[in-house]
């Protein structure tokens, strides 16, 4: 399971945006409000990845960021913030985030950030839609299946839903032949696999 810590100064967003992780089977290890509390439950949890905001009071994001950089340069940290673009200053990027993702945040981009960045091997549920077909599907897949199925040229929509660890080593193993089924344009095996959401 990947584990993430969330730090920002604002607890509504700590908590929800930690309760959405869970609800993907994300771990969250750590909860922080500051940026010395980033830099505390990094050296303690170690986590795959964190998800840190700059503009906080006492220590910002980017004191945590320099601090966490100097424990662990290939630390996966990735800034979630509120701030425009343009705010984004050399001491920031001179520190080089793995991603900057701006607020309101996407929980399936978020999510998506996640794994990819982790290099996640844990299988996750998606949901999905043919262009010919209106159903919606879902189906479970790793995140390198996933990165391939989502740019197949048939899907009109697809997305990380959810988590489920069920049965999952033998439903890969299938899933992947159907991808690549699918790859050659034959659906029929991607659809057998599926169910219907």
């Amino acid at each position: 399971m990947t584990s993430v810590i969330v730090v920002d100064d604002n607890k509504d967003i700590v908590y929800s945006m930690s309760e959405l992780l869970e609800m993907y089977g994300i771990d969250v290890v750590g909860k922080g409000y500051n940026g010395l509390d980033g830099v505390e439950l990094f050296n303690q949890h170690r986590p795959d990845a964190v998800l840190l905001d700059l503009m906080m009071p006492e220590y910002d994001g980017v004191y945590a960021l320099k601090k966490i950089r100097e424990i662990d340069p290939k630390s996966i940290v990735i800034i979630v913030t509120g701030g425009s673009p343009m705010a984004m200053n050399d001491k920031v990027e001179s520190l080089k985030p793995t991603k900057i993702i701006f607020k309101p945040v996407d929980v399936n981009i978020l999510v998506e950030s996640i794994f990819e960045e982790s290099n996640n091997s844990m299988p996750f549920k998606i949901q999905y839609i043919f262009k010919d077909d209106p159903k919606s599907y879902t189906c479970i897949l790793t995140y390198d299946q996933y990165k391939n199925f989502k740019e197949l040229p048939i899907l009109q929509e697809c997305k990380i839903i959810k988590n489920d660890e069920k049965n999952v080593e033998a439903y890969k193993n299938e899933m992947q032949e159907a991808l690549n089924l699918a790859a050659k344009n034959d659906v029929s095996h991607i659809q057998k696999l599926s169910q219907l959401a």
